[in-house]
């Protein structure tokens, strides 16, 4: 039989509806991942927030396991490690607790001092300033510039700004709303968190068996390069958070700013927001600044942020977690947007390790196969022990 009647119509016909199911399948299998994904939302920033507190809570753990720390003599090693964790569970959160405390607590301290002594100390500074500021705006601006300026201002001074509130004011009590309803899966997350540092390792194993056996040395070296990478970038987040405390609130010291170690505090903790947090720690901080310090202090805090945080983007954290991942700069920049396009803050925090873990994909799967035409040989991973891995 030759070519021609080997490929009669019928046989394209086959080809061509094989081919559209094919297609469908995998349209609906993303589909409807997608649509799961979106249903379990927060089922997943939950996970998400616990798998980050367990990288935390486990090498502190493990470390008063080993040395006996607070348990009782002649346990076994699981006994040991469960009584460490709950002890990590409840410090962690006891220690977050004090912190917010502590963070809020120059800013209600300030709120009180200001409501006291408003007529006497702080409305004739702030219509000091407010003057000042309207002569400069007078004085420096055109005629037709300031007109351009006022004119949304003075549409914008219609009944319309009631409703506006009014719709503002219903969003935030549907939201509201929404965060009570997710009190259970708030309630939830120590005790996600305790299991994940706790059972990590057996959980791994579970998962790993649940799949088919040609799969699994593979799925067992991916987890675990993974938990290699997402060390090092909980390492340097943790290295950057520290380094814009101290650096915060040294600088607030030396311009005599009250509550400056508090305040250092703020911006090590909004720190940990990827590329805003400086931005929504730095807000705050420059009110207070402006209130107790004055005019001076206050823009020489602001020009501090806007270098500082001028400096971390482009400079400190690309360095510091790229060196970390082997990711360029460049990289770690674009996949910081990248993720923040599409998944928002927690987006932006998971984008480099992600990124890193792709990196490994190609070199390890497609890039050494391409180059040399062979089937892919898996490169021996690496065997220095890291005692805070995730597996």
């Amino acid at each position: 039989m030759n070519w021609a009647e080997r490929n009669t119509p019928l046989d394209w016909m086959r080809a061509i509806l094989w081919l559209i199911g094919r297609i469908l399948l995998y349209t609906l299998a993303v589909v409807g991942t997608i649509y799961v994904l979106g249903r379990l939302k927060m089922v997943l920033i939950y996970v998400i927030i616990a798998v980050i507190l367990a990288y935390i809570m486990r090498p502190i753990a493990n470390h008063m396991a080993r040395r006996g720390i607070g348990v009782p003599r002649g346990a076994s090693l699981h006994v040991r490690r469960s009584i460490t964790t709950l002890y990590v569970l409840i410090l962690l959160f006891v220690g977050g607790y004090f912190s917010v405390k502590w963070t809020l607590s120059p800013f209600v301290a300030q709120v009180r001092e200001v409501t006291t002594n408003w007529e006497g100390v702080y409305k004739p500074r702030f219509e000091k300033y407010s003057s000042d500021v309207r002569d400069w705006y007078t004085r420096t601006l055109k005629p037709e510039w300031r007109e351009r300026i006022e004119k949304p201002f003075k549409q914008s001074g219609n009944p319309d700004i009631q409703n506006r509130a009014t719709a503002l004011a219903s969003d935030v009590g549907h939201r509201f709303g929404e965060v009570a309803h997710q009190i259970v899966e708030i309630v939830l997350l120590p005790v996600l968190a305790f299991y994940f540092a706790l059972d990590s390792r057996k959980l791994k194993h579970e998962f790993v068996g649940s799949l088919p056996r040609s799969w699994r040395k593979e799925t067992s070296r991916m987890i675990h390069e993974f938990n290699l990478i997402m060390h090092s970038y909980v390492v340097g987040q943790a290295i950057l958070c520290a380094l814009a405390g101290v650096v915060v609130g040294l600088w607030l010291f030396l311009w005599h700013v009250p509550f400056a170690l508090t305040l250092g505090l703020l911006a090590g903790f909004t720190r940990a927001i990827p590329i805003i947090g400086p931005i929504i720690g730095g807000i705050p901080i420059v009110i207070l600044t402006l209130v107790t310090a004055g005019v001076p202090a206050a823009v020489a805090v602001l020009a501090f942020f806007t270098f500082l945080h001028f400096a971390e983007s482009k400079f400190v954290m690309p360095m510091l977690i790229g060196e970390r991942m082997n990711l360029h700069p460049v990289i770690i920049i674009l996949v910081l947007l990248i993720g923040q396009e599409f998944g928002g803050l927690l987006g932006m925090f998971f984008a480099p390790p992600l990124a890193a873990l792709v990196r490994v994909i190609i070199r390890r799967y497609w890039l050494k196969c391409h180059l040399r035409g062979k089937a892919p040989r898996v490169p021996p991973i690496s065997t220095t022990r890291v005692p805070v891995e995730i597996d």
